[in-house]
């Protein structure tokens, strides 16, 4: 008797390890998937990560963006591509510039800081840097007669030129 009762043991862990490497096999297969899934994740992640970077190129290429921040966002008028503007044009005129010539960009003017009122220049000079305005991308307006940006610690303008019907710059 006791033979038969060891062979039913027997039995019952039998049954039970075959249970269990089928389970084993489950647990695999399953894993196997996640793993294809992760795979095509990171694929997917690194095409949204190139396109992330293109955009972000492009933003501060157009100064929308500067060392991840944004700046002042432009707006279409017309086929024309104007910053936003929150200030009038006096906040600029009212510095004194000194007229200068330059052999690539002609005719501009400069203000520097000890010319001039500190709080106007210091005022004017934050809303150019806040603006991220640069020679390539300048700051200006709906009736503005120039067209304003900094480099190394000084004011720089420019007469704007008059729009041309139909001209797409």
């Amino acid at each position: 008797m006791q033979k038969s009762t060891v062979t039913l043991d027997q039995a019952v862990i039998l049954g039970e390890v075959q249970e269990l490497r089928k389970t084993v096999e489950d647990v695999r297969r399953v894993l196997e998937e996640l793993k294809e899934r992760v795979v095509r994740t990171e694929a997917d992640l690194s095409v949204i990560e190139s396109g992330y970077h293109a955009i972000y190129n492009a933003l501060e290429i157009n100064g929308l963006m500067s060392a991840g921040e944004p700046t002042v966002p432009a707006k279409t008028q017309g086929s024309q591509k104007e910053p936003t503007v929150a200030v009038s044009e006096e906040t600029f005129t009212i510095l004194r510039f000194e007229e200068q010539q330059g052999a690539k960009i002609g005719s501009y003017a400069v203000a520097y800081r000890n010319n001039n009122l500190e709080d106007k220049w210091t005022s004017a000079h934050n809303i150019l840097h806040a603006s991220n305005a640069t020679i390539k991308v300048r700051y200006y307006g709906p009736g503005y007669v120039h067209s304003y940006w900094l480099y190394q610690e000084k004011i720089y303008r420019q007469k704007l030129k008059p729009k041309v019907e139909g001209d797409k710059k």
